[in-house]
Protein backbone atom coordinates (compact mmCIF):
# COMPACT_ATOMS: atom_id res chain seq x y z
CA UNK A 1 0.00 0.00 0.00
CA UNK A 2 1.52 3.54 -0.86
CA UNK A 3 0.30 6.73 1.25
CA UNK A 4 -0.37 4.29 4.18
CA UNK A 5 1.05 6.55 7.09
CA UNK A 6 -2.06 8.96 5.25
CA UNK A 7 -5.67 9.25 6.46
CA UNK A 8 -7.72 6.88 4.47
CA UNK A 9 -4.43 4.59 4.37
CA UNK A 10 -3.88 3.66 8.03
CA UNK A 11 -7.87 2.74 8.05
CA UNK A 12 -7.37 0.81 5.06
CA UNK A 13 -4.53 -1.04 6.95
CA UNK A 14 -6.25 -1.39 10.16
CA UNK A 15 -9.26 -3.67 8.11
CA UNK A 16 -6.02 -5.88 6.14
CA UNK A 17 -4.49 -6.43 9.28
CA UNK A 18 -7.88 -6.89 11.24
CA UNK A 19 -8.72 -9.38 8.38
CA UNK A 20 -5.20 -11.39 8.91
CA UNK A 21 -3.77 -9.90 5.70
CA UNK A 22 0.18 -8.84 5.81
CA UNK A 23 1.11 -5.62 4.63
CA UNK A 24 3.44 -3.40 3.18
CA UNK A 25 3.28 0.06 3.88
CA UNK A 26 4.82 2.50 1.74
CA UNK A 27 5.28 6.33 2.67
CA UNK A 28 7.45 8.97 2.96
CA UNK A 29 6.40 9.46 6.78
CA UNK A 30 7.71 7.35 8.91
CA UNK A 31 5.26 5.04 10.68
CA UNK A 32 5.55 2.93 13.79
CA UNK A 33 5.78 -1.01 13.45
CA UNK A 34 2.60 -3.30 14.14
CA UNK A 35 2.13 -6.90 14.30
CA UNK A 36 1.44 -7.35 10.20
CA UNK A 37 2.71 -4.87 9.08
CA UNK A 38 6.12 -4.08 6.76
CA UNK A 39 7.06 -0.36 6.83
CA UNK A 40 9.21 0.82 4.00
CA UNK A 41 9.90 4.90 4.81
CA UNK A 42 10.44 6.03 0.47
CA UNK A 43 9.37 8.34 -1.71
CA UNK A 44 7.66 6.70 -5.07
CA UNK A 45 10.32 8.37 -7.16
CA UNK A 46 13.15 7.30 -5.82
CA UNK A 47 13.39 3.97 -7.56
CA UNK A 48 14.17 2.04 -4.24
CA UNK A 49 14.78 -1.17 -4.57
CA UNK A 50 12.98 -2.41 -1.47
CA UNK A 51 9.73 -0.79 -2.85
CA UNK A 52 10.14 -1.95 -6.46
CA UNK A 53 9.99 -5.52 -5.14
CA UNK A 54 7.31 -4.72 -2.89
CA UNK A 55 5.39 -3.48 -5.96
CA UNK A 56 6.44 -6.70 -8.12
CA UNK A 57 5.39 -9.57 -5.77
CA UNK A 58 2.16 -8.10 -4.19
CA UNK A 59 -0.95 -10.14 -3.89
CA UNK A 60 -2.51 -6.81 -4.54
CA UNK A 61 -1.75 -3.25 -4.69
CA UNK A 62 -3.63 -0.17 -2.70
CA UNK A 63 -2.11 3.23 -4.56
CA UNK A 64 -3.32 5.76 -2.18
CA UNK A 65 -0.29 8.26 -2.31
CA UNK A 66 -0.74 11.50 -3.57
CA UNK A 67 -0.34 15.34 -2.96
CA UNK A 68 -3.99 16.20 -1.35
CA UNK A 69 -5.42 19.61 -0.91
CA UNK A 70 -7.82 21.07 -3.40
CA UNK A 71 -7.58 24.63 -1.77
CA UNK A 72 -3.77 24.47 -1.48
CA UNK A 73 -2.22 27.55 -3.21
CA UNK A 74 1.22 26.93 -1.52
CA UNK A 75 4.18 28.27 -3.81
CA UNK A 76 4.99 25.10 -5.97
CA UNK A 77 1.88 23.37 -5.52
CA UNK A 78 1.23 23.14 -9.12
CA UNK A 79 4.38 21.03 -9.39
CA UNK A 80 3.91 18.76 -6.21
CA UNK A 81 0.68 17.86 -7.53
CA UNK A 82 1.85 16.56 -10.67
CA UNK A 83 4.85 15.10 -9.33
CA UNK A 84 2.89 13.25 -6.28
CA UNK A 85 -0.58 12.53 -8.09
CA UNK A 86 1.09 12.12 -11.83
CA UNK A 87 4.61 10.88 -12.30
CA UNK A 88 4.26 8.92 -8.81
CA UNK A 89 1.05 7.03 -10.47
CA UNK A 90 2.97 6.34 -13.37
CA UNK A 91 5.61 4.73 -11.68
CA UNK A 92 3.56 2.23 -9.54
CA UNK A 93 1.40 1.38 -12.31
CA UNK A 94 4.85 0.81 -14.51
CA UNK A 95 6.30 -1.80 -11.50
CA UNK A 96 2.89 -3.47 -10.92
CA UNK A 97 2.73 -6.93 -13.08
CA UNK A 98 -0.56 -6.60 -15.21
CA UNK A 99 -1.98 -9.87 -13.55
CA UNK A 100 -1.71 -7.57 -9.47
CA UNK A 101 -4.76 -6.32 -8.64
CA UNK A 102 -4.36 -2.42 -8.19
CA UNK A 103 -6.91 -0.33 -6.87
CA UNK A 104 -5.87 3.55 -7.59
CA UNK A 105 -7.37 6.30 -5.24
CA UNK A 106 -8.98 9.38 -7.59
CA UNK A 107 -11.32 11.70 -6.30
CA UNK A 108 -14.45 12.71 -6.72
CA UNK A 109 -13.41 16.32 -7.59
CA UNK A 110 -13.16 15.25 -11.29
CA UNK A 111 -16.61 15.63 -11.54
CA UNK A 112 -16.42 19.05 -10.27
CA UNK A 113 -19.14 18.63 -8.27
CA UNK A 114 -23.10 17.89 -8.32
CA UNK A 115 -24.84 19.01 -11.38
CA UNK A 116 -28.62 20.58 -10.76
CA UNK A 117 -28.55 18.31 -7.63
CA UNK A 118 -28.24 15.20 -9.85
CA UNK A 119 -25.60 12.93 -8.25
CA UNK A 120 -22.27 12.44 -10.12
CA UNK A 121 -22.26 9.31 -12.42
CA UNK A 122 -19.16 7.26 -13.28
CA UNK A 123 -20.15 7.85 -16.85
CA UNK A 124 -20.26 11.69 -16.68
CA UNK A 125 -17.62 13.96 -18.63
CA UNK A 126 -15.21 14.77 -15.97
CA UNK A 127 -15.05 18.70 -15.27
CA UNK A 128 -12.32 19.18 -13.13
CA UNK A 129 -12.18 22.60 -12.32
CA UNK A 130 -8.63 23.29 -10.24
CA UNK A 131 -4.80 21.85 -10.61
CA UNK A 132 -5.52 18.62 -7.78
CA UNK A 133 -9.24 17.77 -9.20
CA UNK A 134 -7.25 17.50 -12.90
CA UNK A 135 -4.08 15.76 -11.39
CA UNK A 136 -6.38 13.58 -10.60
CA UNK A 137 -8.01 13.19 -14.26
CA UNK A 138 -4.36 12.68 -15.39
CA UNK A 139 -4.01 9.84 -12.74
CA UNK A 140 -7.27 7.97 -14.29
CA UNK A 141 -5.74 8.55 -17.57
CA UNK A 142 -2.83 6.74 -16.62
CA UNK A 143 -5.19 3.58 -15.84
CA UNK A 144 -6.79 3.67 -19.20
CA UNK A 145 -6.06 -0.18 -21.06
CA UNK A 146 -4.93 -1.87 -18.16
CA UNK A 147 -7.17 -3.33 -15.29
CA UNK A 148 -7.22 -0.88 -12.39
CA UNK A 149 -10.09 -0.34 -9.91
CA UNK A 150 -10.11 3.55 -9.70
CA UNK A 151 -11.93 4.83 -6.84
CA UNK A 152 -13.21 8.07 -7.09
CA UNK A 153 -14.18 8.85 -2.98
CA UNK A 154 -16.36 11.50 -2.01
CA UNK A 155 -15.89 13.40 1.18
CA UNK A 156 -14.28 11.06 4.00
CA UNK A 157 -14.72 11.44 7.65
CA UNK A 158 -13.53 10.13 10.75
CA UNK A 159 -10.20 9.74 12.89
CA UNK A 160 -7.48 10.94 11.25
CA UNK A 161 -8.85 13.13 8.86
CA UNK A 162 -6.53 15.70 7.71
CA UNK A 163 -6.14 18.86 9.77
CA UNK A 164 -7.38 20.61 6.28
CA UNK A 165 -10.50 19.18 5.92
CA UNK A 166 -13.33 20.96 6.54
CA UNK A 167 -14.53 19.01 9.84
CA UNK A 168 -11.27 18.80 11.27
CA UNK A 169 -10.62 22.69 10.96
CA UNK A 170 -14.10 23.27 12.51
CA UNK A 171 -13.54 21.03 15.37
CA UNK A 172 -10.33 22.72 16.15
CA UNK A 173 -12.07 26.26 16.01
CA UNK A 174 -15.43 25.36 17.62
CA UNK A 175 -13.01 23.94 20.51
CA UNK A 176 -10.93 27.51 20.77
CA UNK A 177 -14.20 29.01 20.39
CA UNK A 178 -13.45 30.85 16.76
CA UNK A 179 -16.21 31.06 14.56
CA UNK A 180 -16.63 28.43 11.87
CA UNK A 181 -15.16 29.58 8.45
CA UNK A 182 -17.66 29.05 5.82
CA UNK A 183 -17.34 28.91 1.55
CA UNK A 184 -19.74 29.88 -0.01
CA UNK A 185 -23.21 29.11 2.11
CA UNK A 186 -24.29 26.76 5.09
CA UNK A 187 -27.23 25.39 2.34
CA UNK A 188 -23.94 23.74 0.21
CA UNK A 189 -23.52 20.00 0.31
CA UNK A 190 -21.33 17.31 0.70
CA UNK A 191 -21.45 13.73 0.27
CA UNK A 192 -19.48 11.94 3.57
CA UNK A 193 -18.22 8.79 3.31
CA UNK A 194 -17.36 6.87 7.20
CA UNK A 195 -13.52 6.23 6.73
CA UNK A 196 -13.94 2.76 8.35
CA UNK A 197 -16.33 2.16 5.77
CA UNK A 198 -14.18 4.04 2.75
CA UNK A 199 -11.37 1.21 3.71
CA UNK A 200 -13.51 -1.73 3.58
CA UNK A 201 -14.99 -0.60 -0.06
CA UNK A 202 -11.46 -0.59 -1.19
CA UNK A 203 -11.18 -4.19 0.03
CA UNK A 204 -14.40 -5.49 -1.49
CA UNK A 205 -13.33 -3.40 -4.45
CA UNK A 206 -9.96 -5.38 -5.29
CA UNK A 207 -10.00 -7.03 -8.38
CA UNK A 208 -12.52 -5.24 -10.03
CA UNK A 209 -11.64 -3.71 -13.04
CA UNK A 210 -13.38 0.02 -14.03
CA UNK A 211 -14.56 3.68 -12.42
CA UNK A 212 -16.59 3.49 -9.35
CA UNK A 213 -17.68 5.89 -6.90
CA UNK A 214 -17.07 5.46 -3.49
CA UNK A 215 -20.04 7.49 -1.50
CA UNK A 216 -23.39 7.22 0.30
CA UNK A 217 -25.53 8.80 -2.01
CA UNK A 218 -26.71 11.30 0.34
CA UNK A 219 -26.38 14.29 1.03
CA UNK A 220 -25.38 16.73 4.30
CA UNK A 221 -25.33 20.50 4.36
CA UNK A 222 -22.58 22.51 5.64
CA UNK A 223 -25.39 23.47 7.89
CA UNK A 224 -26.03 20.00 9.34
CA UNK A 225 -22.18 19.08 9.68
CA UNK A 226 -21.51 21.86 11.72
CA UNK A 227 -25.03 21.09 14.20
CA UNK A 228 -22.87 17.40 14.37
CA UNK A 229 -19.65 19.96 15.44
CA UNK A 230 -21.38 22.13 17.94
CA UNK A 231 -23.31 19.09 19.31
CA UNK A 232 -20.00 16.99 19.85
CA UNK A 233 -17.81 19.84 21.55
CA UNK A 234 -21.10 21.56 23.46
CA UNK A 235 -19.72 24.95 21.91
CA UNK A 236 -22.14 27.87 20.66
CA UNK A 237 -20.96 28.17 17.83
CA UNK A 238 -20.56 31.12 15.03
CA UNK A 239 -19.70 31.87 11.60
CA UNK A 240 -17.63 33.27 9.37
CA UNK A 241 -18.98 32.83 5.48
CA UNK A 242 -16.88 33.80 2.96
CA UNK A 243 -16.59 33.28 -0.87
CA UNK A 244 -16.15 30.44 -2.45
CA UNK A 245 -13.10 30.26 -5.43
CA UNK A 246 -13.75 28.56 -8.54
CA UNK A 247 -11.68 25.05 -7.73
CA UNK A 248 -14.76 24.89 -5.04
CA UNK A 249 -17.51 22.57 -6.16
CA UNK A 250 -21.38 23.75 -4.58
CA UNK A 251 -22.61 20.56 -4.22
CA UNK A 252 -21.39 16.66 -4.11
CA UNK A 253 -23.46 13.66 -4.40
CA UNK A 254 -22.44 10.05 -6.02
CA UNK A 255 -24.27 8.10 -7.56
CA UNK A 256 -23.84 4.33 -6.10
CA UNK A 257 -25.79 2.21 -8.40
CA UNK A 258 -22.70 0.59 -10.12
CA UNK A 259 -20.98 0.47 -6.13
CA UNK A 260 -23.52 -1.60 -5.26
CA UNK A 261 -23.79 -2.90 -8.00
CA UNK A 262 -19.94 -4.79 -7.67
CA UNK A 263 -20.02 -5.15 -4.07
CA UNK A 264 -23.51 -5.41 -3.09
CA UNK A 265 -23.72 -2.65 -0.31
CA UNK A 266 -22.63 0.93 -0.34
CA UNK A 267 -21.43 2.93 2.89
CA UNK A 268 -24.13 4.62 5.25
CA UNK A 269 -22.70 7.43 7.46
CA UNK A 270 -24.01 8.38 10.57
CA UNK A 271 -22.72 11.99 10.77
CA UNK A 272 -22.83 12.57 14.50
CA UNK A 273 -21.19 9.36 15.44
CA UNK A 274 -17.90 9.86 12.24
CA UNK A 275 -17.83 13.44 14.13
CA UNK A 276 -17.34 12.52 17.60
CA UNK A 277 -15.20 9.47 17.00
CA UNK A 278 -12.99 12.37 15.14
CA UNK A 279 -13.33 14.71 17.78
CA UNK A 280 -12.04 12.15 20.33
CA UNK A 281 -9.26 11.08 18.14
CA UNK A 282 -7.95 14.56 17.49
CA UNK A 283 -7.84 15.11 21.13
CA UNK A 284 -7.04 11.78 22.29
CA UNK A 285 -4.12 12.77 19.98
CA UNK A 286 -3.52 16.18 21.41
CA UNK A 287 -3.43 15.01 24.80
CA UNK A 288 -0.32 13.14 24.20
CA UNK A 289 1.80 15.77 22.54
Amino acid sequence: MTGSAGFIGKALTGTLLAAGRKVIGIDRVPQPPRPGLTVLTADLLDDDELVRAALEDADAVYHLAGCPGVRDHSPGIAWLRHRDNVLAGARVLAAVPRRVPVVVTSSSSVYGGARHGRPSAETDRLRPLGGYARSKARLEALCAGRPATVVRPFTVAGEGQRADMALAVWLKAALAGRPLRVLGSLERTRDITDVRQAAQALVDLTGVPGVVNLGTGRSHSLRSMAAAVASVTGADVGFAVEAASGVEPGDSLADTWRLRSLIGWAPETDLLDVVRRQHAAASLLAGAA
